[in-house]
């Protein structure tokens, strides 16, 4: 499990620091992070979750950048 959290704690930051460079670049870094897990999970099952986890994240963000502007 720590593992897991790790690569999401990797993913979460990536996707921050990419956000903070304005780069459109989001997309790839969702595929590389769903990527990563995938390689790492045993589990179909944790995999959709935090795939789904990263999702929910990324749609959150795009609420907060559109409210910000």
């Amino acid at each position: 499990v720590y593992d897991l959290l790790k690569d999401l704690e990797e993913g979460i930051q990536t996707l921050m620091g990419r956000l903070e460079d304005g780069s459109s670049r989001t997309g790839q870094i969702f595929k590389q992070t769903y990527s990563k897990f995938d390689t790492n999970s045993h589990n179909n099952d944790a995999l959709l979750k935090n795939y789904g986890l990263l999702y929910c994240f990324r749609k959150d963000m795009d609420k907060v950048e559109t409210f910000l502007r």
